[in-house]
């Protein structure tokens, strides 16, 4: 399924209203859960300062260490994702034959939703 809609394959409604803008929104949420569950074991320090001086594999806890792996891995999806998301869009535009100004504005609309994504992320 993943390759159909990288590919442009779907309609341009599904891959930008289902694929991009809930599924931006869901690996937002997840990227912000994982980030709110790994904040208690930060102790009022940044992710990055987390990581970069006080993160260790053996002397670390066990749940910082799950939250942090889950953390990181959602933030490389959540890269991955936004990608292909665009790329995505893209492709489908070039199959819709219905309107111009409708493949114009949801590429508009998946490049704003990715930049407010990312702004929120790493912005706080």
């Amino acid at each position: 399924m993943l390759s159909k809609l990288f590919k442009g394959e779907f309609s341009l409604a599904a891959t930008f209203w289902k694929f991009g803008v809930l599924g931006l929104i869901i690996l937002h949420f997840a990227l912000r859960m994982f980030a709110s569950l790994l904040s208690v074991h930060l102790k009022g320090r940044t992710i990055y300062d987390f990581f970069m001086h006080h993160f260790h594999f053996v002397y670390s806890s066990k749940m910082s260490i799950l939250w942090a792996l889950c953390y990181m891995s959602t933030f490389a999806v959540m890269i991955f994702y936004s990608y292909n998301i665009i790329l995505a869009v893209w492709r489908s535009g070039k199959t819709y034959d219905k309107s111009p100004l409708l493949v114009g504005l949801s590429r508009l609309g998946i490049l704003v939703m990715v930049f407010l994504v990312w702004n929120r992320i790493l912005i706080r």
